[in-house]
């Protein structure tokens, strides 16, 4: 294995080598053809809550345009890990069955479980509002901006659950004229999308709006099949439960979205943005990768119920079911017939169902107080109802099944003060910042057959959160500046589990309210040196925390519920970013080390899997970027990260990982390579031909490193091609994703206390048509 990553690192770095060796001699050869040429297009962004250069931002960030993302045709925020190097975003998560669950890690650092208990390692930002949950976190990527990608800690001025890095989503401003635009996509899996923005002025120099409405459809890519081999009477054919609901991760989703942007004096400004998403479908899909019904295992004991050798004590009606008088009586025993060996397959019976309604509004207020001084206000509230479930175990018995009934609500408030001072050498910002959520999510979930365990566990939570921040950059001469900052951060967490086992009616937990109290420092320290208009380093030292929880699964009694800390890291981190050959070419590029304690991790105790404080890491890389015009026509965008994450110690007497083990969702290469060409017709259109090839090694899907969960190295490649009309009134893009039609694994669930590995795996190769009006 490690000869095996040797050599796939060394691949990836000679090409990006390669790479910037031809792009520099492409440009050195045509630097003196034309004195006027094309030059890359400035990026801003507000990475330090604050607008600014991209090339000026002491942070490793990737911008994602909206332009970029409709060359590339992407639609939803989870497609964007593909084309960003450190960055990993699935598209559900272990143990949901949930299609509107985003799984995000960012530099090796994340958080796979979905419960209300559990924060994420990845902050999501839409509009300036952090959202809270990851179930409702696929965001579509409707009217937008741009997308930022801030790696590495965030939590000086973004705050708790950054420090992974955070995704930074900025909706398009409604334009002061008139304007529509529309867009209509069919494709693979009888696809069908329609969206639409129209810009609508309200009052001439004072009220803008804008209103877009997305409607996203397409059939499942993985189906339920009838089982037809050696089977008990308990499994009839065909099953009414496969022939009503035979789909899995089909896409019926409706989302709207409302922007009003109001200009009500030369200072004073505000903006209105609500939105709504409708989701109805069938469970994210998964298949049986292996069963495992050992005398250790809930399947096994199931097995060995059935067939009478376990006794009677143990198995109560269901001892000895495959030997008694009556043939009608007879099982299925659980074990690998049930395993399809095609990974768009199941024979699953059980739950099929992923529903959302999301809610959001957000109201920021701008005012300048004056010349130097700034004030901004967010206020915002969201609100989702959620339903999700799965046939963990793929079969038609009741092995493991899991339905989620889910409800959340969030407020924020956020104050921001920013300005300059002593003839700009001085810029500052600093906030306050109040956080409250609560939710509830009542999962049930049938165990071992006949079940041998009923579950019914509501957990309850109520969470508050204040905290204040500032940071300043001084410049001590015009090359050589510092920045400063700190956050002060105090939350309270109040849980409350009802569990209880429903066939014997055993209260599995103390129906009692806990309460967790959490306060943390994260500063932040940096130096910035420009040596001149083109080259700008950095060096900075950050800490940051996501925030301590309770493990929110019970199988076993407990006598109280179980918390777990908060994780911590402190990143040094040094980069540059750099422009040469007359605007041309754009290269960044940054080192870092974290320090990772008090790791959150998942572990399996039995049958349970829970969250515990498991140790110590060390995680190092390097990341580079380069976009580079090689012609006027032709330019070229390419990123490498190389990651190495090492666990230093385990520190958890009971841990399922060892000093060995590797990071979950960290790839220890990813690059990316694209190319876009432009060809301008003679009659004013233009045709532009896309082409990229997106890589990871080998990524592993769970903590433990499970071999069934394991996926090998993948490269993807995509292309699109598009005509743009003279005039820009319309355009037409056809386009493939996954050419080589790639099989490849996103996200998977082990289950040693019951006996299987359950996989869910990406969509296979896919075509678009799509065509783009405006006016």
């Amino acid at each position: 294995m490690c000869k095996k990553i040797k050599k796939s690192v060394s691949y990836a770095a000679m090409k990006a080598v390669a790479v910037g060796a031809i792009v520099s001699g492409v440009i050195a050869q045509n630097a003196a053809a034309q004195e006027e040429r094309a030059r890359l297009d400035e990026i801003v962004v507000t990475a330090r809550k604050v607008t600014e250069s991209l090339q000026d931002v002491p942070i490793s960030v990737t911008a994602h345009t909206a332009a970029s993302l409709n060359k590339k045709g992407l639609t939803n925020i989870s497609q964007i890990g593909d084309y960003t190097p450190s960055l990993i975003m699935d598209s559900t998560s272990a143990l949901t069955g949930s299609s509107a669950t985003i799984t995000t890690f960012i530099r090796g650092i994340g958080q796979s479980d979905f419960l209300l208990t559990i924060d994420p390692g990845v902050g999501i930002y839409v509009d300036g509002v952090y959202v809270a949950r990851s179930v409702g976190g696929i965001v579509d990527l409707l009217n937008l901006e741009q997308v930022e990608v801030l790696k590495g800690p965030q939590g000086t001025l973004f705050g708790r659950n950054t420090i992974g890095g955070a995704v930074n989503i900025i909706s398009a401003k409604p334009g002061d004229v008139f304007a529509a635009k529309a867009e209509l996509t069919i494709g693979t899996d009888n696809r069908q999308d329609i969206r639409f923005t129209v810009d609508v002025p309200l009052i001439e120099d004072k009220l803008y709006s804008s209103i877009s409405v997305s409607s996203k459809n397409r059939d499942g890519h993985a189906k339920r099949i009838p089982f037809t081999g050696v089977r008990g009477p308990d499994i009839p054919y065909p099953s009414a439960a496969i022939s009503d609901n035979a789909e899995l991760g089909n896409e019926n989703t409706d989302t709207i979205k409302g922007i009003f942007v109001l200009q009500a004096s030369e200072r004073l400004s505000a903006t209105l943005i609500l939105d709504g998403t409708r989701a109805r479908g069938q469970s994210a899909p998964s298949t049986l990768l292996r069963a495992y019904p050992g005398a250790t295992q809930l399947a096994g004991l199931y097995n060995g119920c059935i067939a009478g050798v376990i006794p009677l004590s143990a198995c109560g009606p269901a001892h000895n079911l495959n030997g008694d008088a009556d043939p009608n009586n007879d099982r299925t025993p659980y074990d690998s017939r049930f395993v399809t060996g095609d990974p768009f397959t199941t024979y699953a019976t059980g739950p099929n169902f992923s529903n959302l309604d999301l809610f959001g509004s957000s109201l920021t207020l701008d005012y300048e107080l004056s010349e130097n001084i700034d004030v901004k206000s967010i206020t915002a509230f969201r609100k989702l109802d959620a339903a999700f479930g799965r046939d963990g175990d793929n079969s038609p018995i009741v092995i493991d099944h899991t339905s989620n009934l889910y409800e959340h609500e969030q407020f924020t408030q956020e104050f921001q003060f920013s300005g300059k001072a002593m003839d700009s050498k001085l810029k500052w910002l600093a906030g306050l910042y109040y956080f409250a959520e609560k939710g509830e999510d009542n999962v049930f979930v049938p165990l071992g057959g006949l079940p041998f365990l009923n579950l019914d566990e509501l957990n309850i939570v109520n969470n508050k959160s204040i905290a204040a921040f500032g940071q300043f950059t001084y410049s001590l001469t015009d090359a050589l500046s510092v920045t400063a900052g700190l956050r002060y951060t105090d939350e309270t967490k109040k849980y409350r589990p009802i569990h209880r086992e429903l066939v014997s009616g055993a209260l599995l937990i103390p129906d009692d309210e806990v309460e967790l109290k959490i306060d943390d420092l994260s500063p932040r320290f940096g130096v910035e040196y420009r040596w001149n208009e083109n080259l700008f380093t950095y060096a900075s030292i950050s800490k940051g925390f996501k925030s301590g929880g309770f493990t929110g699964r019970t199988v076993d009694p407990q006598p109280a519920a179980r918390p777990f800390q908060p994780e911590k890291v402190w990143a040094y981190e040094g980069g540059f970013k750099s422009d040469f050959a007359d605007g041309r070419v754009r290269l960044n590029g940054a080192v870092f080390y974290t320090d990772y304690s008090d790791l959150q991790v998942v572990n399996q105790e039995g049958i349970t899997p829970i969250t515990v404080n498991a140790g110590k890491a060390e995680i190092k890389g390097i990341e580079l970027e380069l976009n580079a015009l090689l012609t006027d026509n032709l330019q070229i965008s390419a990123g490498l990260a190389l990651t190495d994450a090492k666990y230093k110690e385990i520190t958890d007497p009971f841990a399922t990982i060892n000093l060995d083990s590797k990071f979950a969702n960290t790839p220890e290469v990813s690059s990316t390579l694209s190319l876009d060409y432009t060809h301008d017709l003679q009659s004013g259109a233009s045709v532009v031909v896309h082409g990229d090839w997106n890589y990871n090694s080998t990524i592993y899907n769970n903590a433990e490193n499970a071999p069934e969960l394991t996926q090998d190295a993948v490269s993807l490649l995509n292309a699109a091609i598009t005509y743009n009309h003279a005039g820009d009134n319309w355009a037409l893009v056809g386009g493939i994703r996954n050419i080589t039609d790639e099989i490849y694994l996103i996200s998977g669930f082990d289950q040693p206390g019951v006996g299987f590995t359950e996989g869910t795996f990406a969509r296979p190769r896919e075509w678009y048509l799509t065509a783009r009006f405006s006016y």
